[in-house]
């Protein structure tokens, strides 16, 4: 099978375990000890369907799973998952939480999907042919004055983030036609790839963990840059990012944040 119809068929299918899961009831915990990086029995359950379908399917392939339990042997081709992103929100109830699965080639993505399985919504790419929601093509949006813009921030939960946080915030209240957070960074990253919003600013995000979400948003035409422009490099180190729908959008962000 084609990595990119491997990827859109697995995370439609670990959705609706999740959904059944979810149903049967779950634990939530912390990592680290830390009551605010929140993860479920249920992440570690479609880890694991994840993780056994792709070494079925791609045996010499490796894994990297946010929630560990991947292959760190094999060849230049690398899966990236991450079971439940927007995990806080799932465990709460909130319907704003997603399956991610990409294929990494020499360190980029070049397929990838994103499910929520509340929503039914299918975010997906295949580097050089699109990015898709639901099978139809997306673009980003053309709006290119933060007037007319809406815009997600997340500061972060490291403390050293908190003033620049609110700072933050106060500035785009004034600047921008909307400001968010929906707190669950592969969706958002979605949104601007749909059109539906212009930007994501982030105090610090794992981009390795959201691989296929910032595929998806490449492919749409958009933008994921570090502090000076710079386009970012998939890290496990958390890094400030700034998602918008152009070059222009992103430079009166960097300059105002």
């Amino acid at each position: 099978m084609e990595p990119y119809d491997f990827a859109v068929q697995q995370v439609v299918a670990a959705g609706e375990l999740l959904l059944r899961a979810r149903d049967n009831g779950f634990e939530t915990m912390m990592k680290g000890g830390n009551p605010r990086d929140i993860v479920t029995s249920v992440d570690h359950e479609v880890n694991d369907f994840l993780i056994s379908a792709i070494k079925s399917a791609f045996p010499t392939h490796r894994i990297y799973s946010e929630e560990g339990g991947g292959l760190e042997e094999g060849g230049d081709e690398e899966w990236v998952i991450d079971p439940i992103d927007g995990s806080a929100n799932f465990s709460r109830g909130i319907p704003h939480f997603a399956v991610c699965l990409g294929l990494l080639k020499d360190g980029v993505p070049v397929v990838g999907a994103v499910y929520n399985p509340v929503t039914k919504e299918l975010f997906s790419f295949k580097k050089g042919s699109g990015a898709f929601l639901n099978g139809k093509a997306i673009t980003v949006s053309k709006v290119t004055d933060l007037k007319e813009a809406s815009v997600f921030l997340h500061a972060g939960r490291n403390p050293t983030l908190w003033d620049w946080g609110g700072a933050s915030y106060t500035k785009l209240l004034g600047a921008a036609k909307k400001t968010l957070n929906y707190g669950g960074s592969a969706l958002d990253a979605c949104f601007v790839a749909a059109g539906r919003i212009e930007a994501n600013v982030y105090g610090r995000l794992s981009t390795m963990d959201i691989a296929s979400a910032i595929g998806i948003l490449l492919e749409a035409g958009g933008r994921v840059v570090g502090t000076d422009g710079t386009p970012v490099t998939l890290s496990k180190t958390p890094q400030t990012v700034f998602m918008t729908n152009t070059e222009s959008m992103e430079r009166v962000l960097r300059e105002l944040l």
